[in-house]
């Protein structure tokens, strides 16, 4: 039967039914009279015009009066169960219409609220995806449960993994709104159509679903225009800011945060066009500036302790993998259980233990926040987010109950774990989604799935706990500790030794054996007190380090704050020392005193600006706050704080910073200006020292392999190979006695050592490297960057 384009208002539509409702009880009427409803429908077709809508209702009575015969039919208010009743999240349910965008081969999808702070607002989805023709609408949208999608699950010119499957998420409109207005422009047609629905007036218990009708009109429209926009009135709650706060995190999360090796894909589907990628706009905000601000990114990733991993084949044979650079762990396993119903599965999940020896780079705290914003271990299914799997509130794995319980009584609560397993409808068919979205229907598959998974987990973080020489399970009895033993262990295990070897034995093997066991335990012993001599040594030092560091933070401090507060009546002083200069009579004196008062005025101006940049350190250190850093910024800003200091001294000072956008980590900012500053000084020092009449100090900093790179070069004395290995020591001094500076000062040999910690803190290093041509010497300083692309960048 054709579908009329004419605009069909709905009160005409309204008129209809009620007509259809008068004949129905006309016509039942009839049938107590024994009419028969084809003579009915052989009259209303003689018309000019037939009421085709009658004609239908009519065929499906006479149909169904056949009393040899029964069928299922459905109640219009079915779809407010699709939609309010299955769908038990708004969150769940903005999701599952910004999913419907990607299918689509959107590359944007923009959402707007109207006067969400209270029910009845307005909320607004609009995408540039590839639109919809009447036929589309009306076979494939309006469809209930249709296998559009599963006929057809990669789109056809960006080969995406379509997410929908089962034709009813389309619903979740109802649950957001009590009435739709569905508008859809395909590209080449004049014309846009335009679908209003009202669930709540029309969509009622008591009608058929057969017998309810939504007006469609077209609208002209640009030929090369493509949308398909959804405008949802009267919403049914109000979408607060914690509301928002979720939908966002839904939607960062929509897309696994970094990639896994898989090496199983399913059959290939060349793309017609590369994908440009899929961006989601809420109420002017960017999914892709929340990825930054909310998302698990790749630079805090970097800093787990180990990753664990794990594969099934398509044979139902495991593999399982553990590897951590710091802890030098790299372990793999083949696991004897056959997981045949799974089909191939990847899983992967970066393990942290929040202690401040197992985090390299980020803080405790950061770390902290984020695993109880994100921890977890997530099921993604076609590229997109299974709920609730690595919610808070979720224990699929099992592992908060037995961590505490102490089952396991290593660091393995859900919180420990930013990980996600992937599984694949045509891969990995046994695993379906419930109609709610929420979950996947539990079946052997899915136990297989969590048997395989917490396998993997367990036995990736037993085997970093061995490399960690801790005791990992309660049920393990005689955990020995891999470290030297005490004295008093050496003595124990040595009477025992003795006590067995004299039974039986000769006097001879005896004082043999005994001789043996006595060199080993000097070994040990000798082992023991070599470390805990170095340790109390480095103690000390660090402990004198730490005294005089204090020392110097409160000297300092005094000293900035002195400064601030003599410098207006010094100011005041020197202007009027000014003025009294200028009113003398013109002479040799004159002239002298006048540049004498400028010369004072200058070197005030320095000293105040030295103490403002010291007081900006003070106040800076005392947040604790850390916060990624750009590079250039910081460098421009430390050349122009010095930069009459630098001319002063008649340095050339260079800098080069090609990538304008290079990021560090999140770290305190007086951390990077303490490197420059000692760097800094510790080249004037060596270009004083060297006594050229050109001096020259050059910055170039890039980003290589993860890492933000800083090359410090000067064109001074340079380091000798001598002493090149004792420079990081600390209090290894070369600059003893020499002119002292109101910058640079007299070396404490503290700088390096300082830059040196200040780097391994955050993943990186400093060491001498080649200069380049016309320096004598160049120091690389390395600090984790901040990570720019990941596999959020997709949103």
């Amino acid at each position: 039967m054709a579908f009329s384009q004419r605009s069909i208002p709905a009160d005409e539509g309204a008129a209809s039914l009620g007509l259809i409702a008068h004949r129905t009880r006309n016509m039942t009427q009839t049938m107590d009279n024994q009419t028969n409803f084809r003579s009915i429908i052989e009259q209303e077709l003689k018309k000019q015009e037939p009421d085709w809508r009658l004609i239908e209702k009519l065929s499906r009575d006479e149909v169904d009066s056949d009393p040899s015969n029964v069928r299922f039919s459905v109640d219009a208010a079915h779809i407010q169960r699709l939609g309010l009743e299955l769908v038990a999240k708004q969150e769940t349910a903005l999701v599952e219409l910004i999913k419907n965008s990607y299918d689509a081969e959107a590359s944007k999808v923009t959402v707007s609220f109207s006067n969400f702070d209270a029910p009845g607002g307005t909320l607004a989805i609009e995408d540039n995806g590839a639109g919809m023709t009447l036929d589309i609408v009306r076979d494939a949208w309006m469809r209930i449960s249709t296998i559009n999608k599963r006929d057809n699950p990669v789109s056809p010119n960006y080969g995406r993994i379509r997410a929908g499957r089962k034709g009813i998420g389309r619903f979740a409109v109802q649950r957001l709104g009590k009435s739709l207005i569905l508008e859809t422009e395909i590209k080449g047609s004049d014309q846009g159509l335009r679908v209003t629905f009202n669930w709540d007036k029309s969509f009622t218990d008591g009608k058929s679903l057969s017998d309810i009708f939504s007006s469609v009109e077209t609208y002209p429209k640009d030929r090369n225009t493509q949308l398909t926009r959804l405008t949802i009135n009267g919403l049914r709650e109000a979408w607060t800011a914690a509301a928002l706060q979720r939908a966002w995190k839904a939607i960062v999360l929509l897309q696994p945060p970094f990639k896994i090796k898989n090496k199983f894909t399913r059959a290939n589907h060349i793309p017609v066009e590369i994908d440009p990628g899929f961006e989601v706009i809420i109420n002017g905000i960017s999914s892709k500036q929340q990825t930054t601000e909310l998302s698990i990114d790749n630079s805090f990733l970097e800093h787990a302790l180990a990753e664990i991993s794990g594969t099934i084949d398509a044979k139902g044979n495991a593999s399982i993998r553990v590897n951590s650079t710091r802890l030098e762990l790299d372990d793999s396993q083949i696991l004897d259980e056959k997981f045949s119903l799974t089909g191939p599965i990847s899983f992967a999940t970066k393990y942290f233990i929040y202690l401040p020896g197992m985090l390299s780079g980020v803080s405790k705290n950061t770390a902290s926040e984020m695993a109880s914003k994100y921890g977890g271990i997530r099921i993604y299914r076609n590229g997109f987010r299974v709920l609730p799997y690595g919610e808070r509130s979720d224990d699929w794995l099992g592992l908060d109950h037995d961590t505490g319980r102490r089952v396991l009584l290593v660091p393995a609560n859900n919180q420990n774990f930013f990980g996600h397993v992937e599984i694949d409808a045509e891969l990995n068919p046994l695993f379906e989604e419930t109609s709610s979205r929420e979950g996947i229907i539990e079946n052997e598959a899915f136990s297989e799935l969590q048997k395989f998974v917490r396998t993997t987990v367990e036995w990736g973080v037993k085997r970093v706990a061995e490399a960690r020489e801790r005791k990992t399970t309660a049920s393990q009895k005689d955990f020995v500790s891999k470290v030297i033993r005490r004295p008093t262990e050496i003595i124990d295990s040595i009477r025992t030794e003795i006590n067995k070897g004299s039974q039986g034995a000769s006097a001879e093997e005896s004082r043999a054996k005994t001789e043996i066991l006595l060199e080993a335990a000097q070994a040990e012993a000798e082992a023991w007190e070599e470390r805990v001599e170095q340790q109390h040594a480095a103690s000390l030092k660090y402990e004198e380090m730490l005294r005089i560091l204090a020392s110097l933070g409160l000297s300092i401090t005094v000293f900035s704050h002195e400064i601030k507060g003599v410098r207006s009546s010094v100011s005041a002083n020197i202007t009027n020392l000014s003025s009294i200069t200028e009113d003398l009579p013109d002479s040799v004196e004159k002239a002298a005193l006048t540049e004498g008062v400028d010369w004072i005025k200058t070197a005030t101006n320095r000293m105040f600006d030295l103490g403002g940049y010291i007081a900006g350190l003070m106040s800076s250190t005392e947040s604790r706050e850390l916060r990624e850093l750009s590079v250039k910024g910081v460098i421009e800003r430390f050349v122009e704080q010095f930069k009459k200091y630098i001319e002063r001294q008649h340095i050339l000072f260079t800098t080069e910073i090609p990538q304008h956008n290079l990021q560090t980590i999140a770290m305190h900012s007086s951390e990077i200006d303490s490197i420059l500053l000692n760097l800094m000084t510790n080249s004037i020092k060596a270009i004083k020292k060297s006594k050229k009449p050109d001096r020259r100090i050059r910055i170039y900093s890039f980003e290589d392999c993860g890492d933000v790179v800083i090359h410090f070069e000067d064109n001074g004395t340079g380091v000798s190979e001598d002493i090149a290995h004792r420079i990081f020591d600390p209090f290894f001094t070369t600059t003893v006695g020499i002119e002292d500076d109101t910058v640079a000062g007299p070396g404490t040999g503290l700088g390096l050592k300082i830059i040196s910690d200040i780097a391994h803190s955050y993943g990186g290093g400093v060491k001498l490297v080649s200069p380049s041509v016309g320096y004598n010497c160049c120091f690389e300083v390395r600090i984790k960057a901040l990570k720019k692309q990941g596999a959020f960048n997709e949103f």
